[in-house]
């Protein structure tokens, strides 16, 4: 099985982008060949640049794109989706760390199904509780209240984000981007992330695209850990982009209100 994975920075700091490093090779299956494509968004940072150099030079399984500009998320990823050759692509958080490669090696073989085109794993926090990244097709009503705070109609929020429903596998046309694999063929078939989002929202656009052609799933028997930041909860900048995103994201698939 050919497995490729990309990973978009933007700022990182040497020791995380190392330590990252190391674990997707770590974790590869031993029966895999892989390719790890560094997608570097901040072609002005040098000493990250450098650091992505020096781990292209030495590791021919690793491919560094150094973008021209930063146009997001989706467009970064998508720089090195058009270069893969493999059989399952990951989309992969700098954020992220693979506990094994049995986990790998868990979504490699539930990807043997060809009716499945995307598989996300359970992800847990750093405190080993479940982050509830998996979610219902999207509502401007469950947009909403979610910027409003965990007290309101709780009810619905957790209806929305599958609160019953982590240890159990199912599908979901509204999957986490922080890790994903993917059918490559399909990926590219849909042509990528639609890069008119620069952030947030790109991955249920894409889980959706890719749910028309076979079936997008969670898969708890695999997981991975994932130091989680909330960005749009954090700035006047992150919301703004956020609600950007969900006016694309709606006008694209339907101003459905609850």
């Amino acid at each position: 099985m050919k497995l490729s994975y990309s990973v978009v920075l933007y700022r990182n700091s040497v020791a995380d982008v190392l330590k990252l490093y190391r674990n997707l090779v770590e974790t590869v299956p031993c029966d895999c060949e892989y390719m790890i494509y560094l997608v570097n968004n901040s072609k002005d940072d040098t000493e990250l640049e450098q650091c992505l150099k020096q781990i292209a030079d030495s590791d021919e399984n690793v491919i560094l794109i150094t973008a021209e500009d930063n146009n997001g998320f989706g467009a970064g990823h998508n720089l090195a989706i058009r270069q893969a050759n493999s059989a399952v692509h990951f989309l992969v958080n700098p954020d992220i760390t693979i506990p094994n490669s049995d986990q790998i090696s868990k979504l490699v073989d539930k990807m043997r199904n060809q009716d499945i085109v995307m598989c996300a794993p359970k992800v847990l926090n750093t405190d080993g509780t479940i982050q509830k990244l998996v979610k219902h097709s999207p509502t401007v009503l469950d947009m909403g209240i979610r910027f409003l705070g965990r007290r309101i109609l709780t009810k619905r929020q957790d209806w929305f984000v599958y609160s019953d429903e982590y240890n159990v596998t199912h599908e979901s046309i509204n999957l986490a981007g922080s890790f994903m694999a993917c059918r490559t063929k399909t990926l590219k078939k849909i042509g990528g992330f639609d890069e008119r989002y620069f952030l947030y929202m790109e991955d249920s656009d894409l889980t959706r695209s890719m749910a028309r052609y076979g079936a997008t799933i969670y898969y708890p028997d695999a997981y991975v850990v994932h130091a989680w930041q909330r960005e749009n909860r954090k700035s006047l900048k992150g919301i703004r982009i956020m609600l950007q995103s969900m006016g694309k994201y709606f006008a694209k698939w339907g101003w459905k209100l609850w």
